[in-house]
């Protein structure tokens, strides 16, 4: 009979020499922050990417281009805004005139005033405006010939012109608007010139009232609604003063005159006919 105990004793010692060594295979696979052992983890898997969601807002070119979508129409977009725009040039009359026998001068002196000026509109129909010019004219003319100078001293003169308007939108369309504007301008001249002993001192004064008719056509069509260009004809009724005084005598010139906005050369519609507008 054949003793199988040392045979099963075998198997068991191999079963636990096998269970040792995967022991200390485990082991040696873990982190020893003792022994500077560091274990780097493998990184995550990375995130699939995800589709952006679908933008359906439309993005707006110009920050008037929502209003304008609402109103309809450019003009109703600006209301509530202030544009800022140019006002042609203002001719204010000083004195220093020659007043012939027939009533005609020769020489009728005048300073530009070039006008910057505002407009608002109040709703639909109504608006304001007004625009503030200034000129100023200083300078001479220095002549040498051997020992011989002559100076000629040009007036130095300051000038202002304001003005103020009701324009009345009287008819409108997505681009254009027809409008009725009744105004009033009223400007001033003052300064002097020297003369050898005497010193001559020069004003004039100009008074306007009337209205203008007219279109403002909006750049809706380009993309851009708060610009304007204004075209406008009216009808006024003007008074011109001037005045020069020399030592002890003065020369005093008056006129009043009704006609048109549109006189002198045909360029001269781009002096006071026509504005620029741009709205914030």
């Amino acid at each position: 009979m054949q003793n199988r105990y040392p045979t099963g004793l075998s198997l068991i010692l191999s079963l636990a020499s096998i269970c040792v060594a995967l022991f200390a295979a485990d082991a040696r696979a873990q982190n020893n922050p003792e022994l500077g052992d560091v274990h780097h983890n493998p990184p995550p898997p990375a995130p699939e990417p995800v589709a952006p969601a679908a933008h359906h807002a439309t993005v707006q070119r110009n920050p008037f281009d929502r209003d304008v979508a609402i109103t309809g129409t450019d003009h109703a977009a600006m209301i509530g805004h202030l544009g800022i725009g140019w006002y042609g040039v203002y001719s204010l009359p000083y004195g220093g005139a020659t007043l012939q026998m027939n009533g005609t001068l020769t020489d009728a002196p005048s300073v530009d005033a070039p006008a910057i000026g505002a407009r608002y509109w109040l709703n639909e129909t109504l608006g304001i405006e007004a625009a503030l010019g200034l000129g100023i004219v200083s300078g001479g003319v220095r002549n040498k010939m051997g020992t011989t100078t002559v100076e000629i001293n040009e007036p130095s003169l300051f000038g202002l012109a304001l003005h103020a308007g009701l324009p009345l939108a009287l008819a409108t369309s997505q681009h254009f608007t027809f409008e009725l504007i009744p105004e009033l301008n009223f400007g001033f001249v003052t300064g002097g010139r020297e003369l050898g002993a005497n010193d001559a001192d020069l004003a004039g004064i100009l008074l306007e009232v009337g209205a203008r008719v007219g279109a403002e056509i909006h750049f809706g069509f380009m993309g851009i609604p708060q610009l304007a260009l204004q075209g406008t004809v009216g009808l006024r009724l003007s008074y011109v003063g001037r005045s020069q005084s020399i030592g002890g005598m003065e020369n005093t010139y008056h006129h009043f005159r009704f006609g048109t906005t549109v006189e002198g050369t045909p360029w001269d519609i781009f002096r006071s006919n026509v504005a620029a507008i741009y709205y914030f």
